[in-house]
């Protein structure tokens, strides 16, 4: 009987290498430490808590009051402003008029002019705020002083942020820097109070035109 022996040879076909273990470890390590450093924590320092600490804070500025007490671009500006700060907090932008009524009339007094001049003042600004979409809402208050008026509104409406515009007043002749208004603000506000002022520049352009029209309506 004639017997045939086969003889069957395997192969292996990953074959190891010192080369491809070493590229191995190689590419490995990169990963690693490509994973690392995309997940790694940075260290907390002084300045980076500093600055969180100060984003955040600014973040929750949500509740912005605007006192409107002149007609001009730098009311127009102010509620401007209000407004962008505003919309990507989802916040709110209360428009605050304020009718100073004399010592010698009852508070309640009916004042045509000063009220006509405080309804302009407030569909000026609201037309500036309409360009943004956030939630917008107008008041008129009768007080014997603007500044004590703002701060109580700010207290009683518990807001966050108080945007308010310097428009220098005359005393005498001179340009007085501060408002009366605005100073008292400043002083005795109970939350943060951003003024945005004119550049002298602007200031005494503003005075000469002032200077001009009494001179033009004394001619007239």
């Amino acid at each position: 009987m004639l017997s045939v022996g086969v003889e069957l040879l395997t192969t292996n076909p990953l074959q190891i290498t010192v080369i491809g273990v070493a590229i191995a470890i190689v590419f490995l390590a990169s990963i690693v430490g490509i994973l690392g450093w995309m997940l790694r924590v940075p260290k907390e320092t002084e300045r980076t808590r500093t600055a969180t600490k100060a984003v955040r804070s600014v973040n929750k500025l949500s509740r912005i009051l605007v006192p409107l007490i002149r007609k001009n671009d730098v009311t127009d500006r102010i509620v401007a402003l209000a407004a962008q700060m505003a919309r990507p907090r989802n916040g709110s932008v209360e428009l605050l008029a304020v009718i100073e009524v004399p010592f010698m009339l009852p508070l309640d007094a009916h004042v045509e002019e000063d009220e006509k001049q405080v309804l302009e003042l407030l569909d000026r600004a609201g037309s500036v705020a309409s360009h943004y979409a956030i939630r917008v809402t107008k008041r008129v208050l009768k007080a014997r002083a603007a500044g004590a008026a703002i701060v109580h509104e700010a207290e009683d409406r518990a807001v966050d942020l108080i945007l308010i515009a310097n428009s220098p007043v005359r005393v005498r002749g001179n340009l007085q820097q501060v408002d009366p208004a605005v100073e008292y603000v400043l002083k005795n506000a109970p939350c943060e109070v951003l003024v945005l002022s004119q550049g002298l520049t602007n200031v005494m352009s503003d005075a000469r035109r002032e200077r001009e029209e009494v001179m033009m309506a004394g001619r007239a």
